[in-house]
């Protein structure tokens, strides 16, 4: 079992831009990036996000929530479970009992970090993050969320990169060294 941190960023370390918005992603549309995320999620046992990320997908698809796995959500608010059927449950405090809640819920597959960096950041502090698997876009934002808003040095190696279509590079990486170490 692992957490996996599965993330889109700019070419200067951004997921978001300055007002919290994906737009510069989603103009790239989606047909050319199906079968590697299909082939990430296949291996997916359970997902962790943040309220803002929470959010963002109910405002996507109010009625149809995208994943069939077990999803939590760290939150300090009252958020609405709006999706009939989906297994979703709020959670805060301590990063180590959530993390261990989802090795339960995923069994012998990962967990998918979907973010934001923040909720990475959290994990790798605490010594629960695994892998890094970035998709590199060809996009420049200047400012915006920040990839992985870590306090110190994280040490990766990388595993593999792999060339998607218009110009995207999938980096995936092993974590060498967290953060308590």
């Amino acid at each position: 079992m692992t957490f996996q941190y599965y993330v889109a960023s700019t070419l200067d370390g951004f997921i978001a831009d300055s007002d919290n918005r994906i737009d510069w992603l989603l103009r790239f549309g989606t047909a050319d990036f199906d079968a590697a995320y299909h082939r990430f999620l296949s291996g997916i046992g359970s997902i962790v996000m943040g309220a803002r990320t929470y959010e963002f997908l109910l405002s996507q698809s109010p009625d149809d929530w995208p994943y069939s796995v077990p999803t939590v959500v760290l939150t300090h608010r009252d958020l609405p479970v709006a999706v009939p059927g989906a297994d979703i449950r709020f959670r805060h405090g301590d990063i180590d009992a959530v993390a261990d809640e989802l090795e339960e819920l995923s069994g012998d597959q990962a967990t998918w970090i979907v973010g934001g960096g923040d909720i990475a950041a959290q994990f790798a502090t605490a010594g629960r993050l695994d892998a890094v698997i970035i998709t590199m876009m060809p996009v420049i934002l200047g400012a915006g969320v920040s990839l992985l808003p870590v306090t110190g040095p994280l040490d990766l190696d990388l595993v593999s990169t792999t060339s998607l279509a218009q110009g995207a590079i999938e980096l995936s990486y092993a974590v060498s060294t967290s953060l308590d170490d």
